[in-house]
């Protein structure tokens, strides 16, 4: 069976499309493209009308590659900022009328549930618990469990997009504002971090834009490879060494960086510092990188027979 699944975030929308046989399955294609979603969502409770028309017209896009690939369903999921916004509504009315697709508006567990599933799907097996830490435009995720078993999920609105417009003002950025990210993170998640570290040991596996852009920056490579990224070791001191390279360059000057998203390099300060402050107050000193996130978890999760929540039902752009 061939599954596609759409995650829209506060900072990308994202499409896999992948065929499933005896109880694995094989990516046929996978994509993300920066459309900012989230934008201005703090300041205003809505999302943005632009924001909204880009969008749309990437997840036309990805439906109509899910329906050229043959896609049997297609799941599309959006999380913080649509969760946020006032007029989420309107955007739902919108998917729908354009692609057909009955858009599913993730609650803060069920995203956390969705990221563990699909980052520790293709990971070795360990004695140890597994936290994973997804850093996202509108908020982060910290799971703690077992590959069938998750222990605790918590969900924060301190992603990336969010705490650059929150804090950020200066370019390159100024160490007050760095610091009053890493303030605000400490703050945000100082109680559950606790808790997490009263549980014993565990590996930390850390997905999405951020961390990947900042292993393959630390691979040094010219292009980026998922095969090369998925898997490798960041290590706490290497994403201070990053993030100290980074507060040293303009905008453009990150926009060049061969493997950086140009839609990401604004961001990327603020999500470096939420990945350095997090290590930092879980006591980790490295991670592991994975490839697979959310994104695949919304695919593990729709049964092989068919689906539940809602999904593409074909009926034209």
């Amino acid at each position: 069976m061939i599954k596609a699944g759409i995650d829209i975030g506060t900072n990308s929308t994202r499409l896999i499309v992948a065929d499933f046989k005896d109880g694995s399955y094989k990516t046929l294609h996978r994509e993300a493209r920066v459309t900012r979603l989230g934008q201005d969502v703090d300041k205003t409770s809505r999302l943005a009308s632009e924001a909204i028309a880009r969008t749309v017209e990437v997840i036309k896009d990805y439906t109509r590659i899910a329906d050229k690939l043959g896609a049997g369903v297609i799941r599309a999921t959006t999380t913080s900022a649509a969760r946020d916004a006032k007029n989420t509504g309107d955007f739902i009315d919108l998917v729908k009328a354009k692609t057909g697709i009955e858009l599913e508006v993730l609650s803060p567990e069920k995203e956390a549930k969705l990221s563990f599933l699909g980052a520790t799907y293709s990971t070795l097996p360990s004695s140890l618990s597994t936290l994973v830490m997804d850093i996202g435009g509108g908020s982060t995720e910290l799971i703690l469990g077992s590959p069938r078993h998750v222990k605790f999920s918590f969900s924060k609105n301190i992603g990336c997009v969010r705490l650059y417009e929150l804090f950020i003002e200066n370019d390159p950025p100024i160490s007050s504002e760095i610091e009053a990210i890493r303030n605000y993170v400490r703050d945000i998640y100082s109680k559950e971090i606790n808790q997490i570290k009263k549980t014993g040991d565990f590996q930390l596996i850390g997905t999405a834009g951020t961390i990947t852009t900042l292993a393959a920056i630390n691979l040094g490579l010219k292009e980026y490879d998922p095969s090369i990224v998925h898997g490798s070791l960041l290590s706490k001191e290497k994403i201070d060494e990053i993030l100290k390279q980074f507060l040293s360059m303009t905008l453009k000057q990150r926009k060049e960086i061969p493997v950086m998203e140009p839609g990401r390099a604004d961001v990327i300060v603020a999500g470096t510092t939420i990945a350095s402050t997090l290590l930092e107050t879980l006591s980790v000193k490295k991670l592991i990188v994975s490839e697979a996130d959310i994104l695949d978890g919304i695919i593990l999760d729709v049964p092989e027979g068919g689906l539940e929540p809602p999904h593409h039902k074909g009926n034209g752009f």
